[in-house]
C-alpha cells in the first residue's frame, strides 16, 4: 500500500501529547501541507496561526474553559475534564484556520481540506493530530479579543478549524468503519 493510504488509515485523534516541542523543520513541513490545501477557485482565502508559544496556547484553553462555564455549557466541560485538562491536549503545536467572514459556502470546506491537510502532514511526520472546532470558545467575549490580538489576527476574519499537533503519549484504536454507508453507482 502506498505511504498516503497508509498515513490516511493509521491517523487518530491524539487527545494526549507529550510535552516535546516540535522541530523547526517538522513545523516547515507542515507550513508548506497547509499552503499546498486546495481551495474553491484557487481563492487561498484561509489565514494560518502557527502557535507553539504554551503561554498563549494556555490562556486559549482558559478563556473557553471561562467560557462554556459562563454560559452553563456543563456537557463540554464534563467532556472536557473526561480527556485532559486542555481542550489542547497538551500539544507543543496549534494551528488555527480562519476564514474571511462571509466568505461564502466553500470557506468552510477550505477549511476543513486544510485540516485534513495538516492531519495527513503529521502522521506522514510520525506525529499526532487532533482536530478541535470547541477551541471557537477561545475567541468569546473579552478575553478572547485579548487572545485575538495575540494571534495578530486578521481583521474581517473569524475561526474556522484548529488542529493541535505533537508527539503522540497515547495510542489509540481505529475507530469503527461503516461500509454499509458506501454505494458505488456504476
Amino acid at each position: 500500500m502506498n505511504t498516503t493510504i497508509q498515513a490516511i488509515l493509521n491517523r487518530r485523534s491524539i487527545r494526549n501529547f507529550a510535552a516535546t516541542p516540535l522541530k523547526q523543520e517538522e513545523i516547515d513541513a507542515l507550513v508548506a501541507a497547509a499552503l499546498a490545501s486546495p481551495t474553491a477557485m484557487n481563492r487561498q482565502l484561509w489565514a494560518f496561526r502557527f502557535i507553539t508559544s504554551q503561554t498563549l496556547i494556555a490562556a486559549m484553553n482558559d478563556t473557553a474553559l471561562c467560557h462554556f462555564r459562563e454560559v452553563g455549557d456543563q456537557a463540554a466541560l464534563d467532556r472536557i475534564a473526561a480527556r485532559h485538562e486542555s481542550i489542547f491536549y497538551g500539544a507543543p503545536l496549534l494551528v488555527v484556520i480562519a476564514m474571511p467572514a462571509g466568505a461564502g459556502r466553500y470557506a468552510p470546506i477550505d477549511a476543513g481540506i486544510a485540516a485534513q491537510n495538516l492531519a495527513i502532514a503529521a502522521q506522514s511526520l510520525g506525529l499526532g493530530s487532533c482536530i478541535i472546532g470547541m477551541a471557537s470558545a477561545s475567541f468569546a467575549g473579552a478575553r478572547g479579543q485579548s487572545i485575538l490580538d495575540q494571534m495578530d489576527w486578521p481583521e474581517g476574519y473569524e475561526f474556522a478549524i484548529s488542529i493541535a499537533i505533537g508527539h503522540p503519549a497515547m495510542t489509540k484504536e481505529a475507530h469503527e468503519q461503516h461500509p454499509e454507508k458506501v454505494r458505488q453507482i456504476r
